[in-house]
């Protein structure tokens, strides 16, 4: 029986003809896939030592590095489940994800021993602690490379699960559970991207003609992962191509550091990059602004964007450093991993031949009648969410005898069979009994010269029950000199009147998470008092 397990793939590709080559890189230290497998080998086997059941939860608990990747690995090949931990979590935060999901095993970075150790004592089921780097009482992982490996076997298995957890912003996180084929087949990780040059007509039948498909390719560039590991997007295209032979980099630091980041892509010539929207990008391009003449993203090929929206003014300022990058702009959540990807229009998709898109009543939207809808995502998905039959009923339905995900994104499909997307259904705002997507608001508002970012949403009003609001963004300016009427006035060229933001004000920063989310509660709450103050 094939075996399409990410894990099953480094294993067997840090023995073959690509041992010797780069599988991780981080902050200028290089890991091959032969010492790969030897470091995942010698985690696996401590965690098959600790007694685990197969498919037990394995927190990663760490920020972007190649000891992430490692443990990933080393959980994958003892048949364990890697989950993702939010390091932005505060104490109360971490007890709710370990509890809520059943972590058994807790891998974190040193920086974050103080709070394991606050919660340490309330932890239900947590039973074996790994930290990486320093010198406490915990496992280190550096010890456990040469653990007791040479008798290991892996227990992977195509059914094998990977534990993606939302972020909590809306209340507690739920963890998407994806079997390592369904993903594998999602991001047709034996026929695209770093594969597509081989030309293969159809997938293969087993694991083993992948990695020699592998072996045929020439040495890649470097993936240079911008986005988080612990969420989805980086973690999904970080596991894609390292098991299409693409060496993983990956670099340090706290906050995302644009100086830093150009500066790997030119020492490492890397050729692809993911991160996550304008947050990102508009830092970026600061700098390369600064430093035209460098090339200093000559070597970058692809760009892909997940979990936000590139604008117009960013997508040509790439190209106007890179005229023949390639961008993917992709529109997915946790649940589809990617349901469309963009086009040069704003706001403008282009749908998975696997993407539908339903009304209220669940019937299929005719292209060009101008009926809105709802995206529903087809094909490889998770099974559904851990320990939560409601939440995956809701979430995952089947239509006329085939299974999707409910996506919850609100969009028109044009006569050319392009989705134009309005807004997530959980952010519409009604008021007055008129329905305002917030996206559409929002994209037509970054476009103003003296907006960097916005977020838009409704306040309660007495008589239309919301009113919309915007809280922009607005890098090294006076807050005092913000043009509200000029800003609605720009909005009025392309928007109703009732889609404009009746509130606008300004903010230092929008607080957005590391992958481009917004914070809607804190954005929420500071509206509210901006508006309590002006009363």
């Amino acid at each position: 029986m094939a075996n399409w397990n990410f894990a099953e793939a480094v294993y067997q590709l840090g023995e073959g003809d690509c041992a010797d080559r780069p599988a991780l890189i981080h902050d200028g230290k290089s890991v091959t896939y032969r010492e790969l497998r030897r470091r995942a080998v010698g985690i696996g086997s401590y965690l098959q030592a600790q007694g685990l059941l197969p498919g037990a939860h394995v927190g990663h608990y760490m920020r972007n590095s190649n000891a992430y990747m490692e443990s990933f690995v080393g959980a994958g090949l003892a048949g364990l489940s890697h989950v993702n931990v939010n390091y932005r979590y505060q104490d109360e935060e971490l007890l709710d994800l370990c509890n809520g999901l059943d972590l058994q095993v807790l891998i974190y970075d040193e920086d974050f021993t103080e709070r394991v150790e606050r919660v340490r004592s309330r932890l239900e089921k947590t039973v074996c602690f790994i930290c990486v780097g320093g010198s406490g009482k915990d496992a280190r992982i550096s010890a456990l490379y040469d653990y007791n490996g040479s008798d290991f076997q892996p227990a992977t298995s195509s059914d094998d699960l990977i534990v993606i957890a939302t972020g909590g912003t809306t209340g507690l996180p739920k963890g998407v559970q994806w079997r390592h084929e369904d993903i594998w087949r999602k991001q047709n990780v034996s026929t695209g991207v770093g594969m597509i040059s081989l030309g293969l007509a159809e997938h293969p039948a087993q694991l083993e003609e992948h990695v020699a498909n592998v072996a045929r390719l020439p040495q890649s560039a470097p993936f240079l992962c911008l986005s988080p590991l612990m969420h989805g997007a980086g973690l999904m295209m970080a596991i894609m191509l390292v098991a299409q032979g693409v060496p993983v980099a990956t670099i340090a630091g706290e906050r995302f550091d644009a100086a830093v980041a150009v500066q790997a892509i030119k020492d490492l010539g890397v050729g692809s990059v993911v991160l996550v929207g304008d947050a990102f990008t508009m830092p970026l391009l600061e700098v390369l602004d600064v430093r035209p003449e460098e090339g200093l993203i000559d070597s970058l090929k692809m760009l892909v964007s997940s979990g936000a929206s590139l604008s117009n003014a960013c997508r040509q300022g790439l190209y106007r450093h890179q005229p023949d990058l390639i961008i993917f702009d992709s529109l997915g959540s946790t649940e589809t991993s990617g349901y469309a990807v963009c086009t040069p229009e704003a706001g403008v998709f282009a749908p998975q031949r696997t993407t539908r898109v339903f009304d209220d009543e669940l019937q299929e939207v005719e292209p060009g009648s101008g009926v809105v809808g709802i995206a529903y995502s087809g094909g490889n998905m998770p099974r559904g969410y851990y320990n939560a039959p409601q939440e995956t009923a809701n979430t995952f339905v089947t239509i006329n005898g085939e299974r999707y995900v409910r996506t919850g994104d609100r969009c028109t499909v044009r006569a050319d069979g392009m989705l134009e997307l309005l807004g997530r259904d959980s952010t519409v705002v009604n008021t007055g009994g008129e329905k305002v997507y917030t996206v559409e608001v929002e994209r037509v508002l970054l476009e103003h010269p003296d907006i960097d970012d916005v977020v838009v949403v409704g306040l309660p009003h007495s008589r239309f029950g919301k009113q919309v609001t915007a809280v922009v963004q607005r890098t090294d300016r006076d807050d005092a000199s913000l043009d509200i009427q000029s800003i609605q006035a720009f909005a009025a060229q392309k928007l109703a009147d009732y889609k404009i933001p009746r509130l606008i004000f300004a903010a230092q920063s929008l607080n957005r998470a590391p992958n481009g989310k917004p914070d809607y509660p804190f954005v929420m709450d500071y509206a509210q008092r901006c508006l309590d103050s002006m009363s």
